[in-house]
């Protein structure tokens, strides 16, 4: 059985035991609570667990299908599909019981709570099925990369990292034998663009191909390719094309692509505002206890203000004071330009990144905040005051500007966040021209989906406290 199956059968595993697990759970709380009706009669609903799986079929959350399974979704379209599917199951449910007349034997409220948690956990129980298959090493998809490029070694060091795709690099192709010798994948070439057959076989029958090269190259060798691979994906090298939401259009008779760019239109940037100043508003009333805890540990560790309000630039470049938990010595600025006179290693890491590696600025406290992202909470009032986004680009200092070149007119329409797309993609460990092309990916590509996937992953990023400086 090939590793892309597995993935399947085991991803719809976990669809299954989690949505009889929800099912059940709701019903058992609601019963512990005083509820009339008995646990035993939700288990003649069973048939909603294989109805759900077919919903998850039709939409194509299973790697295309059984019989084929290519690529998985990408995170944040799954997160769409699933949402309807998983709303498309309770619809047919709720349609059953109405036409059979059953609905006075079953709780509106365990439905419509277990529809609820169902939209907001199938997704996370799915993450973790994947994180432990890679764990385990079950159901890695071996794949071969063509072209060992700038792109090429992006999209190896991204799939290492990543447990979704459950994509297991196997090697490169490409015909400059001292590509990689620099590189960490320094002994991964296993032949030229013409030794990617012979190859495969040797590697053990890898049927999935990543062409990372120019369109030109690509297209000599692709009628090559498709003799052999049965999954064959494009990427152009070094024009990679970000954008998600692209609709088919046809203007007098010319096939072209409509690119909708989400977060600059009026109607979804007034939801997303209003939706982030209400999660705001539930956060602040949910972690003043917290707040309180913080701010008395961060007084009493040493001297100095309990607040930090740094100066960086907000919507349309308009200064903006960010406020966060004070994780520094008091004479923090003094100290920065003598360890910058004094350390050339400093000084280079300072106008690379606008940061320092294990900074002797920042207290032992300091140092947990910043691990564990506590210093950022105070951002809370920001958003609030409608001065930053819960998720966003983040906000930037005046000499930054130049990093982001042409981009920085795009960049600045819209609002800072306290976490998005750089933080969940290895935070601090980013160079910064990375940092600069997931910004803009963003701002191109947003959409509600893509705000709950970087939510959930900053979460697992929270706890993991991985690449945080």
């Amino acid at each position: 059985m090939t590793a892309a199956r597995i993935r399947v059968i085991l991803l719809a595993l976990t669809d299954l035991l989690g949505m009889a697990g929800i099912w059940m759970a709701t019903a058992a709380i609601y019963q512990y609570f005083g509820g009339e009706y008995p646990l035993k009669i939700y288990c003649r609903l069973w048939p909603v667990l294989p109805l759900f799986l077919c919903c998850n079929g039709f939409i194509r959350l299973y790697h295309g299908n059984f019989f084929y399974p290519g690529n998985a979704l990408p995170p944040v379209e799954e997160i769409r599909r699933l949402f309807f599917s998983v709303s498309l199951t309770y619809l047919l449910l709720l349609s059953y019981l109405l036409l059979s007349r059953h609905t006075h034997e079953y709780s509106r409220a365990v439905v419509l709570i277990s529809w609820m948690i169902s939209c907001m956990l199938i997704m996370p129980l799915r993450n973790l099925t994947r994180i432990l298959m890679k764990k385990l090493g079950i159901g890695q998809i071996r794949i071969l990369i063509a072209g060992a490029g700038r792109t090429g070694q992006q999209l190896a060091e991204d799939l290492d990292d990543d447990f979704h795709f459950g994509f297991q690099v196997v090697g490169f192709l490409d015909d400059n034998p001292n590509r990689l010798a620099n590189t960490r994948f320094k002994g991964m070439r296993l032949g030229g663009l013409k030794d990617a057959i012979p190859c495969a076989k040797e590697a053990g029958q890898i049927h999935y191909l990543v062409c990372c090269l120019p369109l030109q190259v690509t297209q000599s060798w692709l009628h090559d390719y498709m003799r052999y691979f049965t999954h064959l994906t494009i990427i152009p090298d070094n024009q990679i094309f970000p954008i998600s939401w692209s609709y088919p259009t046809n203007l007098q008779g010319f096939a072209g692509l409509e690119l909708r760019n989400q977060l600059l239109l009026p109607g979804p940037r007034i939801l997303k505002s209003l939706l982030e100043i209400f999660l705001s508003f539930c956060g602040l009333l949910l972690l003043w206890p917290l707040f309180l805890l913080l701010a008395l540990l961060v007084k009493c560790s040493s001297p100095g203000p309990i607040f930090y309000r740094a100066r960086r630039l907000g919507l349309h470049g308009r200064p903006l004071q960010v406020w966060k938990f004070r994780t520094m010595y008091r004479d923090a600025d003094d100290r920065l330009e003598k360890l910058l006179e004094e350390n050339p290693e400093f000084g280079r890491q300072w106008r690379l990144k606008f940061k320092l590696d294990n900074d002797p600025r920042v207290t032992p406290l300091g140092r947990y905040l910043r691990k564990t992202s506590l210093d950022e909470l105070p951002q809370l009032f920001n958003v609030l005051l409608g001065e930053m986004a819960m998720i966003g680009p983040r906000p930037i200092v005046e000499e930054e500007k130049s990093y982001y070149g042409d981009n920085y007119n795009v960049f600045s329409r819209v609002k800072p966040g306290i976490t998005g797309l750089w933080q969940v993609s290895g935070r601090s460990d980013n160079c910064y021209d990375r940092r600069v092309t997931l910004d803009m990916y963003y701002i191109i590509n947003w959409s509600i989906w893509l705000d709950i996937h970087i939510l959930f992953r900053t979460l697992l990023e929270v706890v993991r406290c991985r690449g945080a400086r």
